[in-house]
């Protein structure tokens, strides 16, 4: 498998694990602002 890059100035959609909000954004949030659970990039396949 390789590797996915995206370019630092391109905007991604993360959405949390925990509560399903999406937030679009240039760098990856701490945090989901509506609960506090963790974020993933959905740009990224779940493996």
């Amino acid at each position: 498998m390789r590797d996915v890059t995206q370019p630092l100035d391109e905007k991604s959609p993360y959405e949390c694990f925990e509560c399903g909000t999406v937030v679009v954004s240039a760098d990856n949030p701490d945090s989901c602002p509506s609960c506090g659970g963790e974020m993933r990039n959905r740009m990224t396949p779940i493996e």
